[in-house]
Formats: C-alpha cells, structure tokens, sequence
C-alpha cells in the first residue's frame, strides 16, 4: 500500500506542465540553501552566547528578540507592496550575508557582537522561510500540497543535514567564527533560485518583477486584524505560541546541561552541530515518508493531535530522568516534530486563504509570534529561578508538559469545527 502510494505520487508528478516542475525544482533548492545555511549558523550562535555569557543570558536574549521582531515584520509588511516580493527577499538576503560576515571578522573582538548576532539569527530564518512559503502557497493547490509539502520540507531536511556536517565535524579545527563564511557561496545559490522560482510562480506571471496583485497597503496592527477575523489564523496563532513556548523551555534545559558538560566553545559547536544534525536526519525523515503517511492515513484534522500529545510524553521522561542524555533527546525530538509533522499540517491550512491572509498574516505569525513566543517563556524561567532557585529546571519541566497538555485540549475543541480543517 505504501509503494502504491508513492507511484501515485510519481504519477501525479508527471502531470504537471513544465512551468510548475521547474517552480517546484527551484522552491527545493531555496528550502535546501535555507536550511543548509541555518544548520551552520545556529550551532555558532548558540555556542558564541554561551561562551560570551553564559546560559543564563537566554530568557533576557528571547526579551529583546520581541522589539527586534515588531520592528522587522512592521518594515517587512509595510514596505512589501512598495518594493515587491522578489526585491524584499533580495534585501533580507543581502542583510543575512554581510551580517554573519561582520560576526566572522569582529566576534571575538567585540562582545556584544555574539549577543546581537544570536538575536538576528533567532528572526532572519524565519523571515527567509516565509516568503519562501508564501510564494508556494500562492502555487501549489490543497490537492497537490498533501504530497507536496513533505517532500518540499524534506529537501529542505537534507539541507539541514548536510549543513550540519560542517559545525559537526570542523568547528574545532578551523573554529567557530571561520564558519559563518559559509553564508556567502550558499546565499548567492539561493538567490539565484528563488529569482527563477519566482519566475514560474502565479505570482509573477512570468516576470521577474514584483506582482503587488492581492498586496493591500495595511500596517503591522491591520495584520493582527487579519487574524482576530479568521478562525484559521487564530488556531495557528496558538499552535505557534504553545510549539515555540514549549520549545524555548526545552532549549533552556538543553542549553544548561550543554554548560554544564561541555566547557569549551568549539566542543560545544561540534557537540550542537551533531545534535542538529540528528535533528534534521529524523526531520528529513519524516518529510519525506512520515508526514505523507500521517495524512494519507490520519487525514489532515487527526494530525494535529500527534504533535503535543508525542511531545508530552517526552516532557513526562524529562520531569523523571532529568539527565543531559534524555534533555538531549526531548530536545531532539521537540525540534524535529516541529520541522517536520508540525510544519507541514501548520502550512496546509495557509492554503484556501486570501495573498493578503498568505503574506501579511502569515508574517506576523511565522515570525512575530513565532519568536515573541520566547519572550512569554523568558518570563516563566526567570520566575522560576528567582522564586525557585534549585528546583528552576523541575518546574521548566512541568511547565513544558502543561503547555503540551493544554495544546491537546485546543486541538481536541477546535477540531469540532469542520471550517478550521476543510
């Protein structure tokens, strides 16, 4: 039955006219260098903060990133319909190489450089991923997106996988700066691919120049209304908020036990880069083979349930056997559902909604919510090491399974509700 169901895909493949088979040959090379690129910088990030300043730094760093994120989707929505959507993912593009370049060269001078950088990083993937997204969404119908999707963020996967080679296994030898270098060779296959995606997107038309079609002129506030309208937007709202909640507590007991075990800067690169790299193996996965069969069986509204009802089991064996080996692997697990299961069902219900809908709500979702949500779980680890002290990491633990437990309870009440999973 399985091999039956992945001719079917092969056959529905062939279908496709050309313009669409090469839209979905450039999409999976712009999901490749993404997540190939981020496999690299966020292991460096994250060992750069440690170093610099400890893994108590985290809930004030995930402070600053929610200014950091108002600013950027309030210019991001504000300024799309002026210069098109080819031209702002150029702009951001140019941001992310000249960035990481300046982290490479003054990092080890400059202090703050470390901090600031592992705020960038914490919003730039995501703002790369969303016009990415957007731009397929716009393509791609319901229909084909249910053996699509998998594949496309599978690509994307074994981006990550290859990406993580490099922190993996060179960090120590060239050092962990020396790595961010990787942005520029990437990024310029990115941008040359996105361009020719675009170029055989609906949206385009079949030309490289911006298509405002379907853009209205409404601020990063009007956004926020987009979604308080749609019952769509507000579930993903709170799926976004409860999987990144959950997600900042689990890097928080990841990131301490990190501390704790490995002393030094390059190991710790290495020792993420390989986490990372497991991470983005079972992630690959599951796009390719785990999330197809999930739908085919399951249907789109059953799926919904999988994430936080498996996430809380692993929440339950981190409360029990707090050691760096089961935080490890929670934390493993965590990051995989969510570029995996997660991703792909969150993305599909973006499909029957208004550009608009697709673009600027879904900004403000991916890429406000999706890192603000951090700020919320800042607040409870603070609360819990000032008012906790020795027992901050048990309550971390418990507060990740409760928010696992109250996503399974929206997911159970919402999925009454036939227009939200049509």
């Amino acid at each position: 039955m399985i091999a039956e169901g992945f001719l079917g895909i092969k056959r529905k493949f062939y279908e496709f006219s050309v313009s669409e088979r090469l839209f979905l040959a450039f999409s999976m090379i712009c999901g490749f260098c993404i997540s190939a690129e981020y496999a690299v910088i966020r292991p460096v990030s994250s060992s750069l903060l440690v170093t610099s300043y400890s893994s108590s730094i985290l809930p004030y760093a995930w402070l600053f990133t929610v200014p950091l994120n108002f600013v950027l989707v309030f210019l991001y929505n504000r300024y799309l319909p002026k210069v098109g959507i080819s031209r702002m993912f150029f702009i951001i593009s140019l941001l992310v190489v000249f960035g990481n370049i300046f982290v490479a060269l003054f990092a080890k001078q400059i202090q703050i450089v470390s901090f600031l950088f592992y705020l960038w990083k914490e919003v730039y993937v995501l703002l790369m991923f969303q016009q990415l997204w957007s731009m397929i969404h716009t393509t791609i119908t319901t229909d084909k997106a249910k053996y699509l999707y998998g594949i496309l963020f599978g690509i994307g996967g074994i981006g990550g996988v290859l990406g993580s080679l490099f922190p993996g296994f060179f960090a120590v030898s060239i050092g962990s700066e020396s790595l961010l270098f990787v942005s520029l060779p990437i990024y310029s296959v990115l941008l040359v691919s996105f361009f020719l995606a675009y170029k055989y997107s609906k949206i385009s038309k079949g030309t490289l120049f911006p298509d405002k079609k379907g853009l209205t002129k409404k601020t990063f506030f009007e956004g926020f209304q987009l979604i308080s309208k749609s019952k769509v937007l507000a579930y993903i709202l709170c799926t976004v908020f409860f999987m990144q909640l959950a997600s900042a507590l689990l890097e928080f007991q990841f990131t301490t036990f990190l501390e704790k075990n490995i002393l030094t800067k390059d190991l710790r690169t290495e020792y993420c880069g390989k986490i990372f790299g497991i991470v983005n193996l079972i992630t690959t996965t599951l796009q390719l083979f785990g999330t197809y069969l999930i739908l085919r069986f399951l249907g789109l509204k059953k799926s919904h349930f999988i994430v936080p009802i498996l996430l809380g089991c692993n929440a339950v064996g981190v409360l029990f056997f707090p050691v760096f080996g089961m935080v490890s692997y929670s934390y493993i697990m965590s990051k995989a559902m969510d570029f995996s299961v997660f991703g792909v069902i969150r993305e599909m219900l973006y499909i029957p909604l208004s550009t608009d809908e697709k673009f600027r709500a879904k900004a403000v979702i991916d890429v406000f919510v999706h890192r603000s949500s951090k700020a919320f779980a800042s607040f409870l680890v603070l609360f819990f090491q000032v008012f906790l002290a020795a027992q901050a990491l048990s309550y971390v633990a418990i507060g990740t399974f409760l928010i696992f437990l109250a996503w399974t309870f929206l997911v159970l009440r919402v999925s009454k509700q036939e227009k939200v999973f049509a």
